[in-house]
């Protein structure tokens, strides 16, 4: 093959390899999961309590919805949430005026209003606004915040709250809309006992959105086929689920109002295979956190053998001319000694071509279908990555202390994930993953090299050497990059590459094993 050809192929795969990152890594996750989200973060200054709770503050005061008296005592602190907080406290530090206690106040009950209303909430049967959830289930039955605490950043309908020329989010958005956010804020203004330099500035407000969106700017796992309640969200020690709508595959191939191809193709269907998987599994386990990480660590192990077994089909000639390829470069190595001046030398350069494409031609070696089966490969992995990232079913429960949607990166450079264990859990995971990645590329390195101790050196060959430290740098640079994407992305993802770096790692001892068996059978005949 000549080089235009060569070239032709490598800048062919770089361009269909752009097209499927742009579309296998788009988020599935909608507005109405990121509202989710972001209540899972900022849920309000105001915490709220019985009667009887021995911890309520001396100051709590009862609470009143549309003029009627609550059992239920209310008491606003900005320091009860903790993003919130930490985003005031970097607000002041970048000099600007962060607002009220009482505005933070007056807010959490225009949410409330807005939400009982909107739900036709009987006033009567609330028991807690906002509790704790625990294996699947909250403990009470009307849990007003949590259930619909969302709304304070979620927007839909536009009768909802009177906003003129408001436009209606589509289900295929996947923008934060800040529509009923800012009503909220508008009605607090209103209020005569708020006073002004008590109200956020528009710095603020600016500030205010960009630190809430870049709280749930890397999270993606919304993949999920029913309804229901997946993750781990909210600032460290106040993690919880939330709520998670159901995808079709209809939405699947056009997400925000784009075309993804490679998304309804690939990514939604290997998404779906893991739900059903993981659902599988989980009912073989008790329903808790810890039986929900186990059964999805099983998951992502039984996907990647499925796609991975799949895909053998797919590449199984590119393998074996693979092999062909390394049982052949003792051969190689022999021609190219003949020529070290091929890189310069026209003439030598044609010989080596020559007998170098003879040699393939003999024991049926096809350079060529190895690039071309790589430019069908190469989307699939990456569309393999993109489903198993965005897996809402993937992302719940914890697997030996690591919840699986967090990141190793940031479980181990958090003090909570060390005090708890789940960083220890972390690092054996990466330290795994990287040792089986680094394994499973330089295993057959370690091959050619044994085979090319075979061969008498006669002499030095620029060209030879020059290609192989081309082919060095190249693989250390997807070493380094898989290693570089465990280590940032959800851990749930290190168990991925893990598994598939094991797959490789087999499938090429026994591929090198036949070729060696078939070679010794053939000798054994002559």
């Amino acid at each position: 093959m000549n080089k235009k050809a060569k070239l032709g192929l490598i800048g062919g795969t770089l361009l269909l390899g752009a097209v499927a990152l742009s579309g296998c890594t788009a988020s599935f996750c909608s507005t109405k999961d990121k509202a989710h989200m972001l209540f899972a973060f900022d849920y309000g200054a105001t915490k709220y309590y019985t009667e009887e709770d021995l911890d309520r503050p001396a100051d709590s005061q009862k609470i009143k919805i549309n003029d009627q008296e609550l059992d239920i005592y209310s008491y606003t602190n900005t320091s009860n949430c903790v993003a919130l907080q930490t985003i005031l406290v970097n607000a002041q530090k970048n000099g600007i005026t962060i607002p009220s206690n009482n505005y933070f106040k007056a807010f959490d009950e225009e949410v409330l209003k807005y939400i009982v209303t909107k739900e036709s909430i009987d006033l009567s049967e609330i028991t807690v606004l906002k509790g704790e959830y625990h294996q699947g289930n909250y403990e009470n039955t009307l849990n007003v915040l949590a259930d619909y605490g969302y709304y304070k950043f979620y927007y839909n309908i536009p009768e909802d709250n009177g906003v003129d020329g408001a436009e209606k989010v589509s289900y295929l958005s996947t923008a934060v809309k800040w529509t009923n956010w800012e009503y909220f804020d508008s009605l607090v203004r209103t209020k005569e006992t708020i006073g002004i330099d008590e109200l956020p500035s528009s710095d603020f407000v600016k500030y205010y959105k960009s630190q809430m969106n870049s709280y749930i700017r890397n999270y993606r796992s919304c993949l999920a086929t029913s309804d229901g309640v997946y993750g781990y969200y909210g600032s460290n020690g106040e993690r919880n689920p939330i709520n998670i709508e159901a995808k079709t595959w209809a939405y699947s191939w056009r997400i925000n109002g784009k075309f993804t191809f490679f998304e309804g193709l690939l990514v939604w269907p290997i998404g779906a295979l893991a739900d059903v998987v993981t659902d599988g599994l989980r009912n073989v386990f008790p329903n808790n956190q810890v039986s929900q990480g186990w059964a999805a660590v099983l998951a992502i192990v039984v996907v990647t053998i499925i796609v991975r077994s799949v895909m053998i089909f797919l590449t199984i000639g590119q393998t074996t001319s693979n092999a062909k390829m390394q049982a052949v470069q003792p051969e190689i190595q022999k021609i190219q000694a003949k020529y070290p001046n091929a890189n310069t030398n026209r003439n030598e350069q044609a010989r080596l071509a020559q007998e170098t494409q003879a040699i393939y031609k003999k024991h049926g070696v096809h350079p060529l279908r190895s690039m071309l089966v790589m430019i069908v490969q190469f989307p699939v992995f990456i569309c393999v990555w993109g489903a198993l990232q965005g897996s809402a079913a993937l992302s719940t429960g914890s697997f030996l202390g690591l919840n699986l949607s967090e990141s190793i990166s940031a479980v181990l450079f958090s003090a909570t994930g060390w005090k708890t264990g789940a960083a220890v859990t972390a690092l054996i995971l990466f330290l795994l993953m990287a040792g089986a990645q680094a394994a499973s590329m330089l295993l057959p390195q370690y091959i050619q090299k044994k085979q090319n101790a075979k061969v008498a050196k006669l002499g030095k060959n620029p060209t030879a050497d020059q290609n192989a430290k081309r082919m060095k740098l190249f693989q250390y640079g997807m070493l380094a990059m898989i290693i570089f994407m465990g280590f940032a992305l959800a851990s749930g993802m290190g168990i991925y590459w893990l598994i598939s770096a094991i797959f490789s790692l087999v499938q090429a001892l026994i591929t090198n094993a036949v070729i060696a068996s078939r070679k010794n059978k053939k000798k054994e005949k002559r």
